[in-house]
């Protein structure tokens, strides 16, 4: 495991510099995904619910349409004030927000209807005890929602994919596979209601720039090479492909125009009841 302060500083130092750039992409462009597990977590009035490591209120902003109320819990104060700024902006009144670590949720046993997260345990150095305070909190009848990249099963894909995001991210600790998600909800007596598997296509510009890095920079740079590496035998299952390079602006440009990069992530919704 690394150094845990440390990896928390890690995590603080990356969403306080994409605060702006990450936030904006993800609660535009996750709403769908919000929705859906809202559904499969079966959200509704009288629920009172956490997301944890909201980040800029991804599922927060979404759940607070379907429940009684909800918390947005999270480590870094730039996010969680990005977050405030649009359940304001939203005129949301039942959504608070907490400042704190998932691995170690104020919440009393068996206090809450539903415990979610997104995108968020491949930045935890304990994704495990992160499921048992989630599973700790609710109620007999709770539900719990995980929604989160998953690796390919086969350990030498899976160590790849993430030297791969690490590349890109240093706060990124460890994807999961779907079959160790899995294991953990039965772990913790989480009933599994549901598990779906998407695939998202991304232009690989975007995806670093929402990580916070352009052409030129180093880890874009290390990131592109090591992804076009496994283009033969996908082996770190990002399924990485070429197309043509965009129409050139000019003769220099098109002297050092690259072919557009796309790669898949593969994520999972999660679903369980605490039995």
């Amino acid at each position: 495991m690394q150094n845990y302060p440390q990896q928390k500083e890690w995590v603080r130092q990356q969403f306080t510099r994409t605060a702006a750039v990450f936030g904006d992409y993800a609660v535009a462009s996750r709403v769908g995904e919000a929705e859906h597990l809202a559904r499969l977590v079966r959200a509704g009035a009288r629920d009172r619910a956490v997301d944890l490591a909201c980040g800029p209120g991804t599922l927060a902003l979404r759940f607070a349409r379907h429940v009684l109320w909800i918390c947005g819990f999270d480590l870094t104060p730039a996010i969680l004030d990005r977050a405030r700024r649009s359940a304001a902006a939203e005129n949301l009144r039942n959504i608070d927000f907490a400042l704190g670590d998932a691995q170690s949720l104020p919440f009393p046993d068996a206090s809450l209807d539903l415990a979610v997260i997104s995108y968020s345990l491949h930045h935890m150095p304990d994704p495990a005890r992160v499921i048992a305070e989630m599973a700790r909190i609710v109620k007999p009848g709770g539900r719990v929602g995980v929604l989160d990249i998953i690796v390919p099963e086969d350990s030498q894909a899976a160590a790849l994919n993430n030297h791969i995001e690490r590349l890109r991210d240093t706060s990124h600790t460890r994807t999961l596979p779907k079959s160790e998600l899995a294991s953990l909800f039965q772990a913790h007596a989480l009933r599994i209601l549901a598990a779906e598997t998407q695939y998202h296509a991304h232009p690989f510009d975007h995806w670093m720039m929402v990580a916070g890095w352009k052409p030129g920079d180093a880890p874009y740079t290390q990131a592109r090479r090591a992804l076009e590496e496994t283009i033969p035998d996908d082996a770190a299952g990002f399924h990485p492909r070429l197309s043509p390079a965009k129409p050139a602006m000019n003769a220099a440009s098109a002297a050092t125009a690259m072919p557009e990069l796309y790669i898949d992530n593969t994520v999972l919704f999660l679903a369980g009841e605490k039995v």
